[in-house]
């Protein structure tokens, strides 16, 4: 009997730096979401040790061009409008009046930036099937986490009902990324369970907040699967707008408001005490719409009493009140970029990209209560999932992941 020699031999270094890459990915789409349910500080540790394992990975097997592709980064129009934000919230340091915690916060945002860059730049340039489908297993593990702590709490566990409505925003945060990634590989009726099992969770558990972002990536996952140019130019035009001209439509609803409800809107249940207090920081303050109070004012501000109680917490009033015009202009920007760019991406991921998109400016508008970095963490963990579903995609002939790889 002839035993013949493999054609193509073991390379020790390449399997190691696989192993390590897909212990990366589990640590992203396993680990930390189910830990967003049972501590609050999980994520803020396995993030950091997913995106190391990456760099060693990288280390052990550079990929092909890792050096340019790392230096290119930052050469997208949306990676360069992000560094400008950065920019500008650097300088807001020199009129804010909590400078130290502000560049502290800026410092951390730049950590962050160069850690996904790292992520997206120095893993390989095709992604395994198995490194994929991490992500909707993530999703489902998160569901089972948020069930097994509702259990526990009815049965006398102490536990923190926080945790169940923090994996809710993880769930839709990683949702549809998910759901592109095994639509990518054609596992339609996967990805329809996973978003029907999604809407029963945040239904159950509920969060408005949570169900409102769900059914607006929902909605722009409808109109961009019939006509993704048409969805992505609306959007970047009409959510852009939005973004860019809130202040206006904060002149002309509270107004409104209070001349159908014939009341001051300072006396009325939550939101209408939020929307009179806007309605006059906009009119008080006219030159502070252009260059903001400064960074970190809104959480640093309300925290030790500088600032009243019904000041809003979304995302949305923060870039405004925080960075002005300047700041929210190039958020503006950003949006209109992103999904321009979206539209280029591979066409059976395009219309989850934008579903995902629409699902974290929805709960940046609406939710009230984020907590910054934790958020920031869960969706630095769904462009994760996005970029290894573009990496999926190498089999495909038109178009290619290219473009979307450092997105």
């Amino acid at each position: 009997m002839a035993w013949f020699a493999n054609s193509r031999p073991r390379d020790d270094v390449a399997d190691a730096a696989q192993f390590l890459s897909r212990i990366a990915y589990a640590v992203l789409a396993l680990g930390a979401p189910v830990g967003v349910v049972l501590h609050p500080l999980a994520i803020f540790l396995l993030l950091p040790i997913g995106v190391a394992l990456l760099v060693f990975a990288a280390a052990l097997e550079p990929p092909p061009l890792a050096g340019k592709r790392l230096a290119m980064a930052y050469s997208f129009p949306v990676a360069l409008i992000a560094l400008s934000w950065l920019a500008w919230a650097a300088l807001s340091i020199l009129w804010t009046p909590f400078t130290v915690e502000a560049g502290q916060q800026v410092l951390r945002y730049i950590g962050l930036a160069f850690a996904l860059t790292c992520a997206f730049s120095l893993t390989r340039e095709h992604a395994r099937a198995t490194d994929m489908y991490f992500f909707p297993i993530g999703v489902l593990l998160t569901m089972g986490a948020i069930l097994a702590t509702w259990v526990a709490s009815k049965h006398g566990a102490m536990l923190d009902s926080e945790r169940i409505d923090q994996g809710g925003l993880m769930i839709a945060t990683l949702l549809f990324p998910a759901m592109g990634g095994l639509a990518a590989r054609a596992r339609n009726g996967y990805a329809r369970m996973l978003m029907i099992l999604a809407f029963i969770y945040a239904y159950a558990i509920g969060a408005p907040s949570t169900m409102i972002a769900l059914f607006a990536g929902l909605t722009v996952l409808s109109f961009a699967i019939s006509d993704l140019q048409r969805t992505a130019r609306d959007l970047s035009w009409g959510l852009a707008a939005a973004v860019a001209l809130s202040p206006l439509i904060v002149l002309i609803v509270a107004p409104v408001a209070r001349l159908i409800l014939n009341e001051k809107l300072r006396t009325l249940p939550a939101p209408y005490p939020s929307l009179d207090y806007v309605f006059t920081l906009v009119t008080r303050d006219w030159a502070r719409l252009i260059t903001g109070h400064g960074f970190e004012t809104v959480t640093r501000g309300v925290r030790i009493g500088a600032l009243p109680p019904e000041t809003p917490h979304t995302a949305l009033f923060q870039v405004w009140y925080e960075l002005g015009i300047v700041g929210a202009w190039l958020v503006a920007a950003g949006i209109a970029f992103t999904f321009r760019a979206i539209a280029a991406a591979p066409p059976r991921l395009a219309p989850y990209l934008a579903a995902a998109f629409a699902s974290v400016l929805a709960l940046g508008a609406t939710r009230a209560d984020l907590d910054d970095w934790t958020w920031l963490m869960m969706i630095s963990i769904a462009l994760v999932a996005c970029d290894v579903a573009a990496r999926s995609q190498y089999r495909t002939t038109r178009p290619s992941a290219e473009g979307i790889a450092n997105f």
